[in-house]
């Protein structure tokens, strides 16, 4: 604990060594480090080190929004009150830099130190180590430009007002994704295993995790976009997964409790302890807070987060089912209640159930012009993952303890067998070892091969029925956990974002203050509309440009070398 608590405060304070300036001209050393007082010892090194831990976003910080939580609403996996400019297509090219990927002040702070850091007075393994950290960072965040913009300039040293770099030109995406795998390979090379790191920094396995991500993405998105060479890293994802599964440092975390152990993951404040956690971010009394927990308690402050009902319908049934194929248990959609009962577990560990505690009173959901003091629910499905059921949390405000997962073990399992059904290699050893370690947590039935049968509701009608049942197991483990959109962009399936928002089922009866038309919106069926009025004409996914965000427009007059991406 007190390793992790030296590394908050340090990366609190080391946010201020290095000055930078956000204009890509002025990228370039202005430091308040002294060159030659500062390269020296090993201190030196895990204070810079430190600095760069405020990259994990996590639950964020203070007043602000949960990056983990509301990144999902650009997917359609939520449905806010105040609709997302980029899934419903209306986001514009941006004039600034400011709140953008394209800001390269972490690459500039990653190959400072990268140039430097052979200074040190210190054992090469000591150098190696802190230089490994930096060079996971500058994977991650290369990582993050790719998946936004596709070709980025590829910086690999420390600049100055003179480097050509400056005005140069972007690197094709396939080389940039070999420099990245260059450095999160050298980075596997020389980090300590989780056995000999010290608490809270980055291990072996951190960087493993990481580097099975970017290799599922890359694979799949080469695969469905067809850009060559898809399956070597579809089969380096399966590598760095497999080792992860054969080092057996983790395990699910399954206390034989279904309809409590998944939620567990998310609302204990101190993941410590918890096996299936292979890194996490740390907030500490006094030191760093977040507000998730309290967003989510009720009131005004929910600012509208709620859950679209394709998620909702994408749970299966207890049998194992799809709810189109479990007439004997799904009970339809005539009301929230009817719907959310005998279906996979997680779901009423992720949606708060009609009467559960976090409702306490109201017993039903907080919709618009239901005269509750949470009526900022615009779908009707309101969330409780990542909601603590202990007061002090929620009166902490802005200074909530609740740790964020960053990487956790079933990524690992649901990578393998993705990458393998891909491959077309998945059997049923696989999935058992992966898979269905998941369901087994949930109390769910295995998947087995033999007994797949193809959802006439599948979003991917053409794909194998094996594939198709993998991406549902993902989009509901990761639900509300920022994964959704990336996902649905490698896959090339950004046309699902312009399905009709829906939300549940409107009974009058259990609402008598709610005026249809003048209150919330419904369908011919009566499912609640909450875009109906402001997105008249839908959600919109231009195929010809938005599977790339556009360059700021202030980058393109400063350096006439850099072309916008199609579209745009």
């Amino acid at each position: 604990m007190k390793s992790i608590k030296i590394l908050l405060a340090g990366s609190i304070m080391l946010a201020t060594l290095v000055a930078c300036n956000d204009d890509f001209m002025d990228r370039f050393p202005t430091t308040d480090i002294s060159d030659q007082n500062f390269w020296h010892s090993a201190r030196d090194m895990e204070l810079y080190c430190n600095g760069l831990y405020t990259y994990i976003k996590g639950h964020g910080t203070g007043h602000e929004r949960s990056p983990l939580l509301s990144g999902d609403n650009q997917s359609d996996n939520m449905a806010p009150q105040d609709y997302d400019k980029v899934a419903a297509g209306e986001h514009i090219v941006p004039e600034s830099s400011n709140e953008t990927e394209w800001n390269w002040t972490f690459i500039r702070k990653c190959n400072y130190f990268l140039a430097r850091y052979q200074q040190a007075e210190i054992s090469q393994e000591e150098k190696d180590r802190y230089a490994a950290e930096v060079y996971f960072f500058k994977a991650w965040d290369y990582f993050e430009k790719v998946k936004r913009y596709g070709d980025v300039p590829w910086l690999m040293k420390d600049l100055t007002t003179e480097s050509e770099e400056l005005f140069g030109t972007r690197t094709p995406r396939v080389e940039v994704v070999d420099s990245v795998l260059a450095c999160i390979d050298w980075a596997i090379d020389k980090l300590p295993t989780k056995k000999n790191a010290v608490s809270g920094r980055i291990n072996r396995d951190v960087a493993l995790i990481l580097k099975a991500r970017i290799c599922l993405h890359e694979g799949t998105f080469r695969k469905y976009h067809q850009i060559d060479n898809p399956n070597k890293f579809l089969k380096e994802a399966v590598n760095a997964s497999q080792i992860l599964m054969q080092d057996g440092n983790y395990r699910i975390y399954n206390t034989g409790n279904p309809e409590l152990d998944y939620r567990t993951l998310f609302c204990t404040l101190d993941l410590k302890d918890n096996q299936e956690m292979i890194y996490y971010k740390v907030y500490e009394e006094g030191l760093l807070g977040n507000r998730t927990s309290n967003l989510l308690e009720g009131g005004e402050s929910t600012l509208g987060f709620s859950v679209a009902k394709s998620l909702v319908d994408a749970y299966l049934c207890e049998c194992g089912k799809p709810i189109s194929l479990c007439k004997e248990h799904f009970l339809g959609h005539d009301s929230i209640q009817a719907e959310m009962l005998h279906r996979d577990p997680r779901l009423c560990q992720t949606i708060c159930y009609p009467g559960q505690d976090l409702q306490r009173d109201t017993k039903i959901p907080a919709i618009p012009g239901s005269n509750i003091s949470t009526s900022n629910i615009p779908t009707g499905y309101q969330i409780i993952k990542y909601w603590v059921d202990d007061p002090a949390e929620y009166l902490r405000y802005q200074n909530g303890i609740l740790d964020a997962p960053i990487f956790r073990y079933a990524e690992a399992l649901l990578i393998y067998a993705e990458a393998k059904a891909e491959l077309g290699e998945c059997t049923q050893s696989d999935l058992d070892i992966s898979v269905n370690l998941l369901r087994k947590r949930a109390g769910m039935p295995d998947m087995v091969i033999d007994q797949l049968v193809k959802d006439p509701m599948s979003d991917f009608p053409s794909l194998p029925v094996l594939i198709d049942e993998i991406r549902r197991e993902r989009r509901v483990e990761f639900a509300l956990e920022n994964m959704r959109y990336d996902d649905l962009m490698r896959w090339k399936a950004g046309k699902l974002l312009e399905k009709t928002v829906r939300g549940m089922k409107f009974v009058q009866s259990q609402y008598p203050s709610v005026v249809i038309g003048k209150h919330i919106d419904v369908d011919s069926e009566g499912f609640i509309l909450p875009y109906w009025n402001i997105l008249p004409n839908g959600r919109k996914f231009d195929e010809s440009k938005h599977y790339y965000f556009p360059l700021p427009t202030e980058e393109l007059v400063i350096n006439e070398n850099l072309k916008q991406n199609p579209g745009w």
